[in-house]
């Protein structure tokens, strides 16, 4: 990895936020540094490989904080549709189809409207605009003891 690779991703992210499990994962890597404990030690705590352990202390010496942080963190996968698209196909569905269920609504954009895209790419759009769908399942109701007590009577 270059430097201009982690000058990116610092300026991407300008107050580092790091999880707890990469927090914790820094604290262990930096007490092997100043050798309070050794590697295989490390690796049991942080139940990763010896090997893994070399590499993450050496990258911790050489990028710092960012040493613990995947790689991958601060990219998009390439298969990801952009937010335009997802913000205007909830926009369709709210003011032109509501009520509708969304099977039919995501045969009706890939028919009709030319959308390319599967009926669960369409149902995880619409769920994360907090859309829900009406053909939702609902919760079933228990039996009440009076209604079971009825029930086993008439049999």
């Amino acid at each position: 990895m270059t430097d201009e690779t982690l000058i990116k991703t610092e300026e991407k992210t300008k107050p580092l936020k790091m999880n707890r499990k990469e927090k914790r994962k820094l604290r262990i890597i930096n007490r092997l540094i100043e050798g309070d404990i050794n590697g295989p030690k490390a690796a049991k705590m942080l139940k990763i490989t010896t090997r893994q352990v070399r590499n993450l202390k050496r990258q911790v010496i050489t990028a710092g904080e960012l040493g613990v942080i995947h790689k991958n963190r601060f990219y998009q996968p390439v298969n990801r549709y952009d937010e335009d698209i997802r913000k205007k196909l909830a926009h369709i569905y709210r003011t032109e189809y509501r009520g509708t269920n969304f099977t039919e609504f995501a045969r009706i954009m890939q028919n009709e409207r030319g959308y390319e895209m599967s009926r669960s790419t369409i149902y995880n759009i619409l769920r994360e605009n907090r859309i829900r769908s009406p053909q939702r399942k609902r919760v079933k109701r228990r039996k009440t003891k009076k209604t079971a007590q009825v029930s086993d009577v008439q049999k």
